[in-house]
């Protein structure tokens, strides 16, 4: 497809208009200062710039997060039966030692009949044997052995009587009664759920931490999140990760924070602000910031007065049209018009804004 002579030349004309105005703005040939071009060095490419000093400001780690219960068990029947009773309503509030389910005792109530008879009669035995040992009839092994027949009749006494304990499934902790696994007529065996109950107070913000960040938190620092829910709680940090995950490079930090009604629910996405130790920072305007060639974030500096220096810098905050940044000098000569035509090294000749009318 052909391309009409006359765009060509229109597109040409443009290119050259634009050229002159953005060598009018950069290059000091006809200032209107009166300035003579040359008192310049040839080419010479001229900034503005606006010097500026640090201020001591609190920085504030921002992370993504969720909430997580503080505890989340099932709990399991510890003996087998046919569950006859489940008198905890999923939602409900449990209070430790409550029963969740109960099984039917079977068996079992035979067993410790049988255990309590074996004891009396073992008991019987040996204080029998206590006495004619004391007469001279009995030895003092024949004694040991009877005594020993009595505490194995004990010890299987209280197997019975804990193996009657285990048909009441109870609650280990306060906590809601957040799901109901067993209904009455199913047969549970060891091991078999009965229900999940979770702890909501305190409750617990999960995030995780760039490994560049992870040597500014320590457990007790305070903190702040807001969750998608719409509520804002504070916390303190109670777990620090001590080793990193090898697939992300990251460390995990928990937080507890109060719950005491249980309105804050377990895997909301929250917000999480932890202020961190006041560091010296510059506050500067967006338009100053620019990517290097090996994609760093940084700002253009001045120098030994003329002498352009790209400066990595560690975005703190943004407040909108300006931000917090780290890692500028005290003072810092930023360039703030014409950054994006000069390379690290030039020399420049400069305009301080401030002076400017």
């Amino acid at each position: 497809m052909s391309i009409n002579r006359s765009y060509l030349a229109a597109a040409a004309i443009s290119a050259v208009v634009a050229l002159f105005f953005i060598t009018g703005t950069l290059f000091r040939g006809d200032a209107g200062d009166g300035a003579d071009a040359s008192d310049l060095p040839q080419n010479e490419l001229e900034v503005v710039t606006q010097t500026l000093r640090s201020q001591s400001r609190p920085a504030i780690l921002t992370l993504n997060g969720r909430t997580e219960a503080f505890r989340e068990v099932v709990v399991r029947a510890e003996t087998g039966g046919r569950v006859i009773a489940t008198p905890a309503q999923e939602g409900d509030f449990i209070s430790a030692g409550d029963l969740l389910c109960q099984l039917d005792l079977d068996a079992r109530g035979a067993l410790l009949a049988q255990g309590q008879a074996d004891l009396r009669a073992r008991q019987l035995d040996y204080e029998s044997a206590l006495e004619l040992q004391s007469r001279g009839h009995r030895s003092a092994n024949q004694v040991a052995a009877l005594e020993a027949a009595r505490d194995a009749a004990q010890a299987q006494l209280q197997a019975a009587r804990e193996e009657i304990s285990n048909v009441d499934i109870r609650a280990p902790f306060d906590g809601f009664f957040d799901g109901r696994f067993a209904e009455i007529g199913d047969f549970l065996g060891r091991g078999d759920p009965c229900g999940t109950l979770v702890q909501l107070d305190p409750i617990l913000l999960i995030a995780e931490v760039a490994e560049r960040d992870i040597s500014k938190i320590s457990t007790g620092m305070t903190g702040q999140a807001h969750l998608v829910t719409g509520e804002s709680i504070d916390g303190l940090v109670s777990f620090v990760e001590r080793r990193a995950d090898p697939a992300t490079r990251t460390f995990q930090v928990q937080l507890e924070a109060a719950n005491p009604d249980g309105i804050l629910r377990s895997g909301v996405t929250a917000d999480i602000r932890l202020p961190l130790t006041a560091e010296p920072a510059h506050r500067v305007p967006t338009s100053v910031m620019a990517l290097n060639s090996e994609g760093e974030l940084g700002i253009r500096i001045i120098e030994n007065g003329n002498t352009v220096r790209f400066v990595p810098i560690r975005l703190l905050s943004d407040d909108g049209e300006q931000v917090w940044v780290s890692g500028l000098p005290d003072p810092a000569q930023i360039i703030i018009l014409g950054q994006d035509f000069v390379a690290d090294g030039a020399i420049v000749s400069t305009v301080d804004a401030d002076n400017t009318p």
